[in-house]
């Protein structure tokens, strides 16, 4: 059980904690200070400006915990302005120092040393995170996920402005602190710190407790488009497909090469898990062979199929009566074979025909068609063939057209299953209307239904981007954040951008029965370098009450009992 404030004071006054202070101070001769002291339910002790070190690398050297080499850490000198005396922990690096309270712990209590907020800088534990397997776990949720080996990545804003796929690493509970909640113009509300910082549009960071209504905020701007997820890039303001950024982390971690005619392509077939694990490289033929092969089935051979279909039209061509009677056929049965009840079947082969076909098929139709029908002879044809159809018709071919028309409209208006959420979630697959109306089955005139769906998907008006107020939190909350070495920021499901944790504190226990100053470790793996204040608070203290133990520290004699106020290395 965690013992509260009353205990720990009774405790502290028999000598558990030296010097101590009975309230949380926040300010020192009227300058403010990173809070040390009693809290409710621990005790955050200070940083002793005794000593610092740094670990550095020698050549040719190895950290070994059985041998350790006290050259590889090297002394920090200790800096004062006026904000107080501190250590330079630098980037990507990990030091130790000292705590300057003395502890005296009772048989019956373990103590756990965590981090303080002030230098992490967390959110609370339900804020989501945007991933790019599509997915927006809460930050608690990948702690415990993360314990169990899992990892995540996630959108960050790059050296050069520039939006990545990152890794996102040991996402972790820090502990507990006072919040302040920004609510965004999405009506989304972020939860943290005060002093949290946020990426603004122009690329700088401000602290929650700064920001002002109105200020705009990079923004993480997503949406579907043919089954696949496209992100805005701020730095052109265009869409780029985040398949494609999973794939630059790939070659930057040397996952694989870069090779030329290859295709990405994704392992389980789900365009919008984006994690890097889930893409590949392969060789585009073999890839579009996959993938006709998954549409149509067998073994289809695309660029054989394309090939002797060239190949039978060319020599066709080159016959002029073919040509003469291909022409006149094509006259006479043009209206026949759209209006026809006998050719539905082969109508409905030549528009999915024309559906799977490529862009420059596509085009190759269009210009073929233009040609013949901007000729003379097309239209005088089409003109004759019409006219003696219309002269001709007892009735029957009006009733029926008229009846086609009064089905099809009737069928588009009776769709009453189709709802605007179904149809903008096919908008956003298909990524156009012809496409999502394929997804549906269904006439596009069933869309007519649904103009707002239609408008917002033509024209997207982004929201998610500007503070609409910053307002402080009652009480204390647990709170969590996560590191991101490549980048120093990671994006939240609320669409906006957040600096990442860089100082960690690890967790250092106190057993029952120990007795001296703490030396306590922390990793820097920001890629700035980080202030560490002397004097001031550095890390909570939590006090876990038991059954008092058979063999405590003290009666077992171990070999860190006593420790004094400098750095205490490893002791094998």
């Amino acid at each position: 059980m965690i013992q509260n404030d009353t205990w720990i004071k009774k405790m502290a006054s028999q000598g558990m904690i030296v010097p101590f202070e009975s309230n949380l101070i926040r300010r020192v001769e009227e300058l403010p200070v990173i809070s040390f002291g009693l809290s409710s339910f621990g005790y955050d002790i200070r940083l002793s400006p005794k000593e610092f070190r740094v670990f550095r690398h020698i050549p040719g050297t190895v950290v070994d915990p059985k041998n350790f080499n006290p050259d590889n850490l090297e002394p920090v000198q200790i800096h004062t302005d006026e904000n107080g005396s501190f250590f330079i922990l630098p980037a990507h690096s990990y030091g130790l120092g000292v705590a300057l309270e003395k502890l005296e712990v009772p048989d019956d209590i373990t103590i756990l040393c965590i981090g303080k907020s002030s230098y992490a800088r967390c959110f609370r534990g339900d804020t989501r995170v945007a991933l790019v397997d599509g997915t927006s776990p809460t930050l608690e949720e990948m702690t415990h996920r993360a314990e169990q080996g899992e990892q995540f990545w996630g959108y960050s804003i790059g050296e050069h402005g520039r939006l990545i796929v990152t890794l996102l690493e040991n996402p972790r509970y820090i502990g507990q602190d006072s919040l302040v909640e920004v609510i965004l113009d999405n009506q989304e509300s972020v939860f943290c710190t005060p002093d949290h910082l946020f990426m603004r549009r122009d690329g700088r960071m401000v602290q929650a407790q700064d920001l002002h209504t109105n200020d705009c905020l990079m923004p993480l701007y997503r949406q579907v488009a043919r089954g696949y997820e496209m992100v805005y890039q701020p730095l052109n303001g265009h869409l780029y497909p985040t398949h494609r950024l999973s794939d630059e982390w790939n070659l930057n971690n040397f996952i694989y090469e870069d090779e030329p005619n290859t295709h990405r392509h994704h392992l389980d077939h789900n365009r919008i898990n984006n994690c890097p694990w889930n893409l590949i490289r392969m060789n585009s033929s073999e890839h579009i062979r996959m993938h006709n092969s998954l549409t149509y089935g067998g073994d289809f051979d695309p660029e054989e199929h394309g090939k002797s279909v060239r190949q039978a039209i060319a020599s066709l061509k080159q016959d002029p009566e073919w040509m003469r009677r291909f022409s006149e056929k094509q006259s006479r049965s043009a209206l026949a074979f759209w209006h026809d009840p006998k050719h539905a079947a082969t109508r409905q082969a030549v528009l999915e025909q024309r559906r799977n076909c490529s862009d420059a098929t596509r085009q190759a139709h269009r210009e073929a068609m233009l040609d013949y029908y901007t000729s003379q002879q097309a239209r005088e044809n089409t003109g004759r063939l019409s006219k003696e159809a219309w002269a001709n018709d007892d009735g029957t071919r009006r009733s029926r057209q008229s009846q086609q028309m009064k089905a099809l409209v009737d069928s588009g208006r009776t769709r009453h299953e189709i709802t605007a959420e179904s149809v903008r979630d096919a908008l956003d697959q298909a990524g156009s209307i012809r496409g999502a109306a394929r997804l549906l089955n269904c006439d596009r005139s069933v869309f007519r239904r649904f103009p707002k769906v239609i408008h917002s998907f033509r024209g997207t008006t982004y929201k998610n981007h500007k503070v609409v107020s910053v307002r402080n939190v009652a009480g204390t909350h647990d709170v969590y954040c996560l590191t991101v070495p490549e980048a120093g920021n990671f994006a939240l499901e609320s669409g906006v951008f957040v600096h990442n944790c860089g100082l960690i504190a690890n967790l250092t226990p106190a057993e029952a029965g120990w007795r001296g100053y703490l030396t306590l470790e922390f990793s820097n793996s920001s890629s700035a370098d980080c202030r560490i204040y002397a004097n001031e608070g550095v890390v909570q203290l939590l006090f876990l009450k038991g059954e008092p133990c058979e063999v405590s520290y003290s009666s077992r004699q171990g070999k860190y009992q006593d420790q004094g106020e400098e750095v205490t290395l490893a002791r094998v």
